[in-house]
């Protein structure tokens, strides 16, 4: 038999207060009730956000992925080789890429060791004109084993 928590007065089965304290029993005796209600709110929100779609009459926002194919670069790139370069490969194509031949001018390239992150690679690289202007940019080596080109 059970007994009031408050007083230790033994209470029968199913009641709902303590005929001696008045004390109230917190336990709901009958088991999925609560289960129906919440099944109940949950199926009404479904409900409500299928019917409703871009959430009523508040403001409408922008879809900034909209558009934009699944695995295009936040930073513009230019494809240099579908297979990985050595350094020395990727300075010739380089030089070749930012040489200019309207205005003569041939560009000298320097690239670093690639530094090996979690998806990818990095290779910093510097191109410097004969008039001693130089430009920095980044060679991607991608997990498809792309090089790609980010000026920055």
């Amino acid at each position: 038999m059970n007994s009031c928590p408050n007083c230790d007065a033994p209470a029968p089965p199913g009641a709902r207060v303590c005929e001696a304290c008045g004390y109230r029993f917190l336990e709901d005796r009958r088991p999925g009730r609560a289960l129906l209600a919440v099944v109940g709110v949950v199926a009404l929100v479904a409900v409500a956000v299928i019917l409703i779609p871009g959430g009523g009459s508040g403001p409408d926002f922008a879809d900034v992925e909209r558009g934009r194919a699944p695995d295009s670069p936040r930073v513009p790139t230019e494809l240099i080789s579908e297979h990985p370069l050595s350094a020395r490969q990727a300075e010739r194509r380089l030089e070749a890429r930012f040489t200019s031949p309207q205005d003569d001018d041939s560009a000298a390239v320097r690239c670093a060791g690639r530094e090996p992150r979690p998806a990818h690679a990095i290779r910093h690289c510097r191109v410097r004109y004969p008039n001693g202007t130089q430009r920095g940019v980044v060679v991607l080596l991608d997990a498809r084993g792309r090089e790609l080109l980010s000026e920055f």
